[in-house]
């Protein structure tokens, strides 16, 4: 199964020729071990280099004070403080971490050590330090030289600088790094201390602003209080005013009770009235003046009524015996008419009375209106001048008030300001460190070997994604879409006996897994023409150096050992190669004949493998492609292929010259060898469409010079012959062939 991404295949290849397939972790797996170097040199490369630097550099120290920031506002003023600390905590803080990383605060600390001549900041010094900074340069310094000296001296002691607030509390870490521990002790605790003096001068600084606002607000409410009781005086004196308090009580009580008084005097007038409009209704009608309830209710009319009703009644009775002119009766009715006129003169003057008392009520309640009235002017009129009282009251009050608060806040923040206390404490003093923070050596190998680890997978997978040449079984189905007769793995050959090392490897060593992965190959090719004989096949490559020679010189022994009278025919013209795998003269051969100076049975040669007769190339032609095109050339495929079982054509890459393609013409199927890891994929297709567009059919592809050894992909297809008990030859010395 190919390794490579399914998104890197549609890359490289139409749509209509990609399959997606299911990627597992051995094919990653064998990418990586196929390209391994490449894995252990980034490796080596990152962690030697990374030691070495690690090793090599100065060592770095931190030191580290922790203090801590309590927010606390200046008693100055609670109404609008001089100098006030942000609102919320949060913003109190952040201005606090800022202060203790500004640039004014560096500057005290590095004046107060004299840092400028300090080892740890000067280069001259023989110890060097953590940065270089300033060179000294002969003659006089301009200021710019200085100011520019010191801006550089505070911009490197700040990078060294680090505060960290602790998370959730007021404490904060306060570092210095540098190359000399003791040094940078040193300077990070009086960078502490530098803070708290710092803080203590703005409170106090804030102290005496306020001292000197305040005493100017002072002065000025002074005067302001003083006007303000002068124009209050003034006006009571105007006014007549010794306590319009109690005046208004006065005005107001007296107003209550005529309001009181008044009341029941028209309550009173009212009763009279009705009285009095009442007799005066009655005195028309006689009868009806006695019902009055004031006259029913006379003990003496009363009295007087029942003397004159006993007396009429007398009077009735003595009339039938005496007559009206009798003394008797003449007596009686004397009393009885002075009865009657004692009854009236009584009824007349209690009726006198109620319109006499009717009089007095009427003009008491005149008065009483009167007398109200003129209260309520004199209480509108005190009410106006209580205004004006009041305001200028309330304006005096408020002065001495506001006068009486300053002076208060004069005197505490006298005394805040001579009390020399901070809200800022220091919790830990920096102590020498014993061991440096940078470089951290472990930490820094084991970073740079997972960084190389992770750059050489990284390049081998880009590598991989680059590569578009032919590497497995899986690339010749899927990227050239034709059979895969078998798989040739990068010799071994014996080291020892016979010089040169030889090709054959199928004939030196049968029992070897090179041996059987020839014979493989050579089952596939008798598979490929089972329902057809093809008798004349042609082994072509794409481009040259991809060891076709090899494997028709293999694939003609491997044919040859199963009985079959085998020919290989040598019709590479530029290049040839038969003679020398075989060891045979090279003349005459294919190309004498051609012409006609020889016969065939000149020019098939007899090899030490049984069954197996080659036909070598003879001498070059300098037109081999006319020469291979020629009839003379069809005359000898006809023959060949009548007298021999099998005819295997070894000819110069499709892709260089024309040759092969012109002998497909005449072949009954091509096989193309595929050079594994160096076979473009695309330089191959190119070349079957060429083969195949002369109508000469592909039997199938054979990948040559396969490595096992370095975990490629073809470990699958030989593996199960050393497993089986190929291979038993020891002693094998590997050895590069084409």
């Amino acid at each position: 199964m190919t390794p490579q991404w399914g998104f890197l295949n549609k890359l490289m290849l139409p749509k209509e020729n990609i399959q997606e397939k299911e990627i597992h972790l051995r094919d990653y797996a064998q990418v990586i071990l196929r390209r391994k170097w490449i894995l252990i040199v980034s490796f080596i490369v990152l962690v030697t280099t990374v030691t070495i630097y690690s090793f090599k550099t100065t060592p770095i120290y931190q030191a580290t004070t922790q203090v801590m920031i309590n927010k606390e506002d200046p008693n100055v003023i609670s109404f609008e403080e001089v100098m006030s600390l942000d609102s919320t905590d949060q913003m109190f803080y952040q201005t606090q971490y800022k202060i203790l990383a500004s640039r004014s605060l560096a500057m005290r600390v590095i004046n107060s050590l004299n840092l400028k001549d300090n080892p740890e900041f000067n280069p001259d010094e023989e110890s060097g330090g953590f940065f270089g900074l300033v060179v000294k340069k002969p003659g006089p310094e301009k200021e710019s030289d200085k100011d520019n000296k010191n801006s550089e001296l505070i911009d490197t002691y700040l990078e060294r600088l680090e505060v960290e607030p602790i998370r959730n509390s007021s404490l904060v870490n306060i570092s210095f790094e540098g190359v000399h521990k003791d040094i940078v002790t040193t300077i990070v605790n009086k960078h502490a201390e530098e803070y708290i003096t710092r803080n203590l001068e703005m409170r106090f600084a804030a102290s005496q602003d306020a001292v000197k606002w305040l005493q100017k607000q002072l002065h000025e409410k002074r005067e302001m209080v003083e006007k303000a009781e002068n124009a209050l005086q003034l006006y009571k004196e105007k006014e007549g005013i010794v306590s319009i308090d109690d005046r208004q009580n006065i005005i107001v009580q007296k107003l209550e009770e005529l309001n009181t008084t008044l009341t029941e005097a028209r309550t009173e007038r009212m009763g009279l009235e009705t009285l009095y409009n009442l007799s005066k209704k009655y005195s028309e009608r006689p009868g009806m003046i006695e019902s009055i309830p004031e006259v029913m209710k006379n003990p003496l009319i009363q009295d007087l009524k029942i003397k004159y009703v006993d007396l009429s009644t007398e009077i009735k009775k003595l009339s039938d015996k005496y007559g009206k002119n009798h003394p008797v009766m003449i007596r009686n009715n004397s009393k009885a008419k002075e009865l009657k006129t004692r009854i009236d003169a009584e009824v007349n003057k209690i009726i006198k009375s109620i319109e006499t008392d009717y009089r007095v009520a009427l003009s008491k309640e005149e008065n009483l209106s009167n007398a109200l009235e003129e209260q309520k002017k004199v209480a509108l009129n005190l009410n106006r001048k209580a205004i004006a009282y009041g305001t200028l009251k309330r304006d005096s009050e408020g002065e001495r008030a506001m006068y009486e608060i300053l002076l208060k806040r004069l005197k505490e923040t006298d005394i805040t300001g001579e009390l020399q206390t901070s809200n800022i404490r220091v919790v830990d003093l920096a102590e020498v460190p014993r061991s440096p923070i940078k470089p951290r050596k472990k930490l820094n190998i084991i970073l740079g070997a997972i960084v190389g680890l992770g750059l050489g997978i990284g390049l081998i997978f880009f590598l991989e994604y680059l590569d578009n040449t032919i590497k497995s079984p899986e690339d010749v189905e899927q990227y050239l879409d034709v059979p895969l007769l078998g798989v040739l793995e990068k010799v071994k050959v014996q080291a020892g006996g016979k010089s040169p090392p030889s090709d054959l490897i199928t004939h030196e060593m049968p029992k070897s897994v090179f041996a059987e992965a020839a014979r493989n190959i050579r089952t596939g090719v008798m598979f490929s023409f089972a329902d057809k004989p093809r008798k004349l096949i042609l082994i072509t490559s794409a481009t040259q150096g991809e060891g076709k020679t090899f494997v028709a010189s293999n694939l003609a022994t491997a044919i040859a050992q199963t009985g079959k009278n085998t020919l290989l025919v040598d019709t590479d013209f530029r290049k040839p190669r038969i003679d020398k795998v075989f060891n045979i003269t090279r003349n005459p051969g294919l190309s004498n004949h051609l012409i006609g100076e020889t016969d065939l049975e000149s020019i098939i040669k007899s090899t030490c493998v049984p069954n197996l007769s080659i036909a070598t190339c003879g001498f070059m032609p300098p037109n081999p492609s006319e020469m291979l095109g020629s009839t003379n050339m069809d005359e000898f495929c006809k023959t060949v292929k009548e007298r021999f079982d099998m005819v295997i054509f070894d000819s110069p890459p499709a892709m260089t010259v024309t040759d092969a393609i012109v002998l497909s013409r005449i072949m009954d199927g091509f096989i193309i060898v595929i050079k594994s890891g160096e076979t473009v994929r695309e330089t191959a297709k190119r070349a079957i469409s060429q083969l195949t567009s002369n109508r000469c059919e592909i039997l199938g592809a054979v990948v040559n010079y396969v490595d096992i050894s370095r975990g490629s992909y073809y470990y699958q297809y030989y593996s199960h012959y050393y497993k089986y008990g190929y291979g038993s030859e020891e002693d094998l010395k590997e050895t590069e062939k084409i």
